[in-house]
């Protein structure tokens, strides 16, 4: 019988160190709350959280997202958006037992699915760069494993002008990477505050929406309206079949 992991994207949370602070004239922590029946029926056995979780970058909003994060019993990994600290984050989550990777492998060291997890934020500036130390665990992968990656900058255009403004930069640099090391069944990302999916290159992409405020898709700036809060769910089978959806919303 083949075994499925279920991996949930939890992206764009940015929460702030008021908790009754407005982003985007949505309440941040409410609506994050709100996702959490739905991150319950979906039963992740991972959450990755893929950057922006914070708004101000204060320990206190870190601290509030590791106890929603700790509720659901799940394995939980992460990386950095451009509003994030990492020299915040770091020892927070490391003493919540959150994984950096940026190898995870959720079945097992050697098993099934390797996913990697890329750092792409810079200090004061909301684009995105990979460097190449920062693309060093994609050299490290066993390419006739399952491999699905996670970043936090969209690395192809999504088609809203608002946010291809700050994508990630210079995204040749990644794509070779990617295919160096022998392709990627998906690229997950978030930053974008709205629903896409597509391909580039023959790999699926796909974005997590915000649990705090999205953007209609594909205008030119952001236009509230879309459903939130909402993540993405992945199936990962252990035979290499995948499938992805919305969750919430």
């Amino acid at each position: 019988m083949t075994a499925v992991t279920r991996v949930l994207q939890v992206s764009d949370c940015h929460l702030a160190a008021d908790p009754d602070a407005r982003y985007r004239d949505q309440s941040a922590d409410r609506n994050l709350a709100a996702l959490t029946p739905a991150v319950r029926a979906f039963a992740p056995d991972w959450l990755v959280l893929s950057g922006d979780l914070s708004e101000d970058a204060s320990p206190a909003s870190y601290a509030r997202l590791i106890d929603w994060a700790v509720q659901f019993g799940s394995q939980v990994a992460w990386l950095p958006g451009n509003h994030d600290d990492r020299s915040v984050m770091e020892p927070l989550f490391t003493a919540a037992g959150f994984e950096a990777g940026p190898l995870v492998e959720p079945v097992g060291p050697g098993e099934g699915w390797q996913l990697v997890l890329l750092d792409s934020a810079r200090v004061d500036d909301p684009a995105g760069r990979l460097s190449p130390d920062r693309l060093a665990p994609l050299s490290g992968v066993d390419p006739a494993r399952p491999l699905g990656v996670f970043v936090h900058h969209q690395p192809l255009p999504v088609g809203a002008a608002w946010i291809d403004k700050v994508p990630l930069r210079e995204p040749q640099a990644f794509w070779a990477a990617v295919e160096t090391a022998g392709g990627a069944d998906f690229v997950a990302f978030g930053h974008v505050h709205q629903r896409f999916r597509a391909r580039y290159r023959g790999t699926r992409c796909l974005a997590a929406p915000s649990t705090a405020a999205n953007s209609y898709p594909r205008t030119s700036r952001f236009t509230p309206g879309e459903t939130t809060p909402m993540a993405r769910g992945y199936l990962l089978a252990d035979d290499g079949r995948w499938k992805s959806g919305l969750v919430g919303g």
